[in-house]
């Protein structure tokens, strides 16, 4: 059986959704349960016995791991709580699945592995993160070769870039929060208008993972992006396309215009992922938001 650990998370909810209509076997574990009709079980990922007896209870054969704490500034006031969830829920998920023999994790990485560069990032360059948050997903990233490597354990693990189109009360991303400063009236804040992020859609990414989560290959690495620049300035102008009285603050910074992008050429291979346009994709979300 499928396991999705983290399923009622900003991505692991939408992953729910995807796969009930599907009526495919799987299991949802978190501590908050969604409206969603499926097999649900109330655990807490810090208690890893509790992990390991669903696991052999269930006979599950896949997890799908979305657990963790992705919201950098806390990362950095809070490096305690980044590690329990980005990392030791990792190692207790490993630990349960070497113990129960499990046979494949699915784990959702980041682009923070990566620093700000000129050209794509590429699942080949040297990880090289600057942030606590970036630096526990790499450690967890290293934890689950090292397993794969001493007990054969398959592996995807997935760099996600920056998410958009859940419910923007819920997300952490500059998308939600600026979309829901504009909805209150409040003024945008933006430090550096050229900087970039590669903003790849919610449903882009889910259905990687729904992929991921069938697919005989493992043991790989892939960015989940678009591979398109989109400055902040650019995410301001399709704000303004729907609320155009909303009032902008801005500063230059010694990084502006620096970012980073995806190198997309593998996922596009291995799952002929075809990305939603950042443009098109944001705005069309920013007018459901409005409604």
């Amino acid at each position: 059986m499928l396991a999705i650990v983290g399923a009622s998370g900003f991505i692991g909810s939408s992953v729910v959704e995807a796969l009930s209509p599907q009526l495919r076997e799987f299991l949802a574990i978190d501590l908050v349960k969604p409206k969603s009709k499926c097999n649900w079980l109330i655990a807490d990922i810090g208690e890893a016995a509790t992990i390991e007896r669903i696991f052999f209870e269930y006979a599950v054969d896949t997890v799908v791991h979305l657990v963790g704490l992705p919201q950098i500034a806390l990362c950095e006031k809070d490096p305690h709580f980044s590690y329990l969830l980005n990392i030791q829920s990792v190692h207790n998920t490993l630990e349960a699945m070497r113990k129960t023999n499990v046979k494949k994790i699915i784990f959702a990485s980041s682009a923070a592995v990566y620093r700000t560069q000129d050209k794509a990032a590429s699942e080949e360059d040297l990880p090289s993160p600057n942030t606590i948050y970036g630096y526990h997903k790499y450690v967890s990233e290293e934890l689950i070769k090292a397993y794969s490597h001493s007990y054969g354990l398959d592996f995807l693990i997935l760099r996600l870039f920056n998410v958009y189109g859940q419910d923007p009360q819920q997300g952490k991303d500059v998308v939600s929060i600026f979309l829901r400063q504009a909805k209150m009236g409040e003024s945008l804040f933006v430090k550096g208008m050229n900087k970039y992020r590669d903003f790849v859609n919610i449903r882009d990414v889910v259905r990687v993972f729904i992929e991921a989560s069938s697919t005989s290959a493992s043991n790989r690495i892939l960015n989940v992006g678009t591979g398109v620049k989109v400055t902040l300035g650019e995410l301001v102008d399709l704000l303004k396309e729907v609320f155009p009285k909303i009032k902008v603050e801005h500063q230059a910074t010694p990084d502006d215009g620096k970012g980073l992008v995806a190198d997309i050429a593998l996922c596009q291979k291995m799952f002929n992922f075809s990305p939603t346009s950042p443009y098109d994709g944001i705005r069309a979300y920013i007018k459901r938001y409005a409604k």
